[in-house]
């Protein structure tokens, strides 16, 4: 009788266990300072150790934005047991169809570019387990600048993101780069885009290296971002760039390498732009065409970069010197300055750049800020 009792509570407990769950992680949720989530479903596999959230949802609580922070079809949480072989107990996420909305506004009540500790907190009381592997298949990011006229609009897709080393408690290895982070996906235009990056996601401060290369954009479908922080409009024309930046204890150093190739500008004769659009266009167009390096039918040049992450500071006369050497004597390496890493999860340490480029790539930094 007293079996019956136990096995009948057993299964009781069994019944009720996702629902119990679902109304946690709600109330968990619920407390994101700014924010508010809502998950409509919870299944648990106790043979694998896992359970599954299904139609994850967090949005801004004052309801100023209209698009939802986070969107998640599904994020499964299991216990990574190939790792108990080595006598650690860890855990294992994968994700599929998860949007991001990043949102600048004209003011703080309009903005939702949230990437602070709060999202680490909320994980870590959700699933109270070490993290280390995280992949996220077919995600999407968005990020609109309302604060520009026109409003500018960035979209990522299909993306693929592979995260090892990662983890929600602190640990005492001593690791200065425990995580590991590839990303690929396609931009707007038709653009190719691979992301490695090195980080401890723990820090108090951002603590990263990352490495970025974007290929094979159509620049007439980016006329949008080009009128709102160029002022021109493009008819034809591909957009590479190439990305490396260093960064702890709020500061950071790294540069951009922007290559603008066989650009062919809009004709305005046919509308009616303003005339500050008109200058705006004919100086870019008077630009472009001093500039161009012939052999390769580009303009491009390298901004180095250093100082806070809220408030870098660009080095305008070598980027100058750097388009004008592009234009004229020996033109930039369409490539990143260090070591390309051989695939998207191997992180490849940076180096100093050849002769071709005046200054070097960035050195990744330790947390006392002290370059390695």
């Amino acid at each position: 009788m007293a079996l019956a009792v136990i096995l009948v509570v057993l299964v009781l407990a069994r019944i009720a266990l996702p629902f119990v769950m679902r109304a946690g992680i709600n109330r968990r949720l619920d407390r994101i300072r700014g924010y508010t989530g809502h998950v409509s479903s919870v299944s648990v596999d106790l043979y694998r150790g896992a359970y599954r959230l299904q139609d994850v949802e967090i949005v801004k609580r004052n309801g100023q934005v209209r698009e939802p922070f986070l969107v998640a079809r599904e994020i499964d949480f299991s216990v990574a047991w190939r790792e108990l072989l080595h006598g650690r107990v860890v855990s294992d996420i994968y994700a599929q169809h998860v949007a991001l909305n990043f949102v600048k506004g004209p003011t703080s009540e309009e903005t939702q570019i949230a990437a602070d500790r709060r999202w680490q907190d909320a994980i870590g009381d959700i699933f109270p387990i070490n993290i280390t592997f995280v992949r996220i298949d077919d995600g999407t990011l968005r990020f609109l600048d309302q604060s520009l006229n026109p409003p500018a609009f960035v979209h990522l897709a299909h993306l693929t993101v592979v995260a090892t080393g990662l983890r929600n408690r602190i640990s005492d290895t001593g690791e200065s780069f425990p995580a590991r982070i590839a990303v690929e996906g396609e931009t707007i235009g038709g653009g190719k885009l691979k992301i490695v990056t090195q980080a401890e996601p723990l820090a108090d401060k951002p603590h990263f290296y990352l490495k970025l290369q974007l290929e094979g954009v159509s620049l007439a479908a980016m006329n949008e971002l080009l009128r709102s922080y160029l002022g021109v409009d493009t008819s034809a024309g591909t957009f590479n760039g190439y990305l490396e930046i260093a960064a702890a204890n709020g500061r950071a150093t790294g540069y951009f390498k922007p290559f603008f190739e066989h650009v062919e500008f809009k004709d305005l004769s046919g509308e009616r732009p303003s005339v500050g659009q008109q200058i705006k266009q004919g100086f870019v167009e008077l630009i472009a065409k001093i500039f161009r390096n012939r052999s390769r039918d580009s303009v491009a040049t390298r901004i180095p970069f250093s100082g806070r992450l809220d408030r870098l500071n660009y080095d305008a006369w070598q980027t100058f010197v750097n388009m004008l050497r592009h234009g004229f004597t020996r033109g930039l390496k369409e490539k990143l300055d260090s070591s390309p890493a051989r695939n998207t999860g191997e992180i490849a340490r940076p180096i100093p750049p050849k002769s071709e480029e005046t200054s070097t790539a960035p050195t990744p930094v330790n947390p006392a800020g002290k370059q390695k």
